[in-house]
């Protein structure tokens, strides 16, 4: 039940918190169960849940690795299957099944094959159901980033840290701001200059310049913006509406219910079109350099944030598809951090 191990080892704590108490503890009694090899009453716990809770991808996944681990590969089967219509679709899932030892029984099963094919044609279906051009709606002004604060660099460095838990309350719009600019605004305008600047050099270094990095916004809880999803136009830094309702359940869930998401204000969450740099720099450019820009654009946003008693922490462990289609990403991009903010408790 090592969901992607080296990812999603919190699953079975996590991705379940936001269901009923009766559901998380039934649940954290399966993976009692599951921990002390006892599979046949872990898998009759599962059982119990899903039938008041509503499962997650990850919830059926774990719970076909019980099931694989009791001997009843019928079971494991159908919530492997389940898994999928809910969204267990990607090669890092293919992937996961395939080296995770407590499916080994299943892969000598004609259906084991079976189940991957349809994994692989979901993902096809899925991928060419994305647009190609992103929603845009109203477009709300950003104030003006400041440029002098009241905290050095210095202090930001020494006392940053990763924030999973922040006080309920709203961020002002200011503040908003304030972290988009850090992430991606621009420093330096460059008039009629190449296309790929997309308007000029930024307060994050990106390979070559070309600045593959697409930057969203999830609003709960800030001031004079209304909830919803948000493209952050960083050329005119400006937000774009992408979506103008509540998707933030949506999101949480994309996220595997990490607790992040019970207090957090509002999210940032990062893709990346990693065309822009392959384009020059070939396969290189997607194994280092965008991640490289990333690593770059993330850590501003960390310290930004320390110096507005703002906590974040950056999140990798999601489902793709989940959270592309929860932000309304285009087709050529693909996600690669959410980052919860909020006020510091």
């Amino acid at each position: 039940m090592r969901i992607m191990a080296a990812m999603l080892a919190i699953i079975l704590g996590a991705a379940c918190c936001a269901h009923a108490d009766d559901y998380d503890s039934l649940i954290a009694e399966a993976e009692a169960k599951y921990t002390a090899k006892e599979y046949g009453e872990a898998l009759e716990l599962c059982r119990r849940a899903f039938e008041i809770g509503a499962p997650s991808f990850g919830d059926y996944y774990n719970a076909a690795c019980i099931a694989a681990l009791a001997d009843e590969p019928d079971a494991a089967f159908t919530y492997l299957y389940k898994g999928l219509e809910a969204g267990m679709v990607g090669a890092s899932w293919e992937q996961a099944m395939e080296g995770d030892s407590d499916l080994a029984t299943l892969k000598s099963d004609a259906r084991w094959e079976e189940l991957r094919t349809a994994m692989r044609k979901a993902l096809v279906d899925i991928e060419a159901s994305f647009p190609e051009a992103r929603a845009e709606g109203r477009i709300f002004d950003l104030p003006t980033p400041q440029l002098a604060g009241t905290v050095s660099v210095e202090e930001a460095l020494q006392y940053r840290r990763s924030v999973r838990s922040y006080a309920d309350t709203t961020l002002s719009l200011a503040e908003v701001s304030q972290l988009l600019w850090s992430a991606y605004g621009i420093t330096y305008p460059v008039e009629n200059g190449p296309a790929f600047l997309r308007g000029g050099l930024r307060t994050a270094p990106a390979a070559g310049a070309l600045y593959p990095l697409e930057v969203y916004l999830v609003a709960r809880k800030v001031t004079d913006l209304p909830v919803g999803v948000y493209w952050y136009n960083s050329e005119t830094h400006k937000l774009v509406a992408v979506a103008e309702e509540d998707r933030w359940s949506a999101l949480s869930e994309a996220g595997l219910s990490q607790p992040h998401f019970a207090t957090a204000a509002a999210a940032i969450v990062y893709s990346a079109v990693f065309e822009r740099n392959t384009s020059k720099y070939g396969q290189r450019g997607r194994e280092r350099y965008v991640c490289m820009d990333l690593g770059h654009s993330a850590e501003n946003v960390y310290l930004q944030a320390y110096a507005l008693k703002i906590g974040t922490c950056a999140i990798g462990a999601f489902g793709d598809l989940a959270l592309k289609r929860v932000i309304g990403m285009t087709r050529e991009e693909e996600p690669l951090y959410i980052m919860p903010v909020g006020k510091m408790e």
